[in-house]
């Protein structure tokens, strides 16, 4: 059974993760993710698509497990073809967070062009805890927030409530929990009420315009990640004091 459902209500395309008991992805998991949108892009009757879970996280990341020198290239990869399919949509993509986004599921919520969180959500790159980077923040998180925000956010691995977000402009709104549902379909309904032609035409203006260099630039992160990061023994040290449960121990090589 796949761990991603895609159901088609009216004008919008709702995507929900439900992968007990985080939401943790694995390969197979991002490349349903990417089917996922090769569909709706190719569905001219849609004119938003939602990112949700039913879980108690909206997503804990990808499977660290799937770092290993064998799966590592396949795994960023097929990470990363999201992000470029994403970008590639010509209708807006509406995270709605309800709960904590950490690592890869913080990328993945925050990349959409609009997110929703209840006050209970939280954001967190942990990844230099375990001595890597999260390689998509690390290029669209200036976009947003600018350039010391984001090494902020990056380099220390703090966690970021939904208020402190939504002050650094990464959210859009915040609502409390019992409003949530509401609230969230009224900021749905005011952009599925307006013509899919001039929804499609504004968004591919908007991307051209602002992220023309969006995707070289995570080919960069994506290559600095494969040949440097992975390289590097702290890194290896990081991602086997993980799996062991164990603090990790740094030699600054």
């Amino acid at each position: 059974m796949s761990s991603i459902k895609l159901i088609k209500t009216n004008e919008t395309a709702k995507i929900t993760l439900f992968k007990p008991p985080l939401n943790i992805l694995d390969i197979a998991d991002l490349e349903k993710f990417s089917e996922i949108f090769d569909k709706i892009r190719q569905d001219t009757t849609i004119k938003v698509a939602t990112i949700e879970s039913d879980q108690k996280v909206f997503s804990a990341g990808v499977n660290v497990s799937d770092h290993s020198k064998e799966n590592i290239s396949c795994m960023i990869k097929a990470f990363h073809k999201i992000f470029f399919r994403m970008l590639d949509l010509e209708i807006p993509t509406i995270s709605l967070v309800k709960s904590g986004c950490l690592g890869g599921g913080c990328e993945l919520a925050l990349f959409s062009d609009f997110v929703l969180a209840s006050e209970g959500a939280y954001f967190s790159q942990p990844e230099i805890k375990i001595g890597c980077f999260p390689p998509v923040s690390l290029v669209y998180f200036p976009y947003i927030i600018g350039h010391k925000k984001a090494l902020e956010i990056v380099l220390t691995g703090n966690k970021v409530t939904a208020r402190e977000a939504l002050n650094y402009g990464l959210v859009n709104q915040v609502f409390s929990e019992e409003k949530f549902d509401s609230e969230a379909e009224k900021f749905i309904n005011s952009i599925t009420s307006n013509s899919l032609s001039v929804i499609k035409t504004t968004l591919r203006a908007y991307k051209q315009l602002h992220y023309s260099e969006l995707k070289e630039k995570l080919k960069f992160s994506e290559k600095t990640y494969l040949e440097e990061l992975m390289q590097l023994e702290d890194t290896q040290e990081g991602i086997r004091s993980f799996l062991e449960k164990r603090p990790p121990v740094w030699t600054g090589r």
